[in-house]
């Protein structure tokens, strides 16, 4: 499906949303990295071909910086997991499921390189392997 606003995506499904969490290094947040960091994961969900749609936003915090894609699937969420190695985080009520994955500049890179390979959806998480993120 496609990208829609993070507002479209609170409004539609708020607790129902799964949540794939990119933290960025703090480093990385001062020096201004989140949007382009919001728009490589958009990148990489549009490139899985994923099946409902999702929603990117960068939330400031008190602990840091995060890059969250909310996805309306329960699969989709946990293909983007997968290609990004992240692991199911505490729970929180306010979705329905949550991953998190350390967005710093060297899983950036191998986002970069998957993307720029022109690979099929296929060969970054669905019976491929993930992205080799540290």
């Amino acid at each position: 499906m496609s990208q829609v606003s993070w507002q479209t995506m609170m409004r539609e499904f708020a607790a129902a949303a799964h949540v794939v969490t990119g933290l960025l290094p703090s480093e990385d947040a001062a020096a201004g990295l989140a949007g382009s960091r919001g728009i490589l994961l958009g990148r990489l969900a549009k490139a899985l071909r994923l099946s409902d749609m999702f929603a990117i936003a960068e939330i400031v915090e008190r602990d840091g910086t995060h890059v969250q894609c909310a996805l309306a699937s329960a699969n989709d969420a946990a293909e983007l997991a997968e290609a990004v190695s992240a692991k199911t985080s505490g729970s929180s009520s306010r979705w329905a499921s949550r991953r998190s994955f350390i967005f710093d500049d060297a899983a950036a890179k191998a986002i970069e390189r998957a993307l720029g390979r022109h690979v099929p959806a296929e060969a970054l998480s669905r019976g491929g392997k993930p992205l080799p993120l540290p």
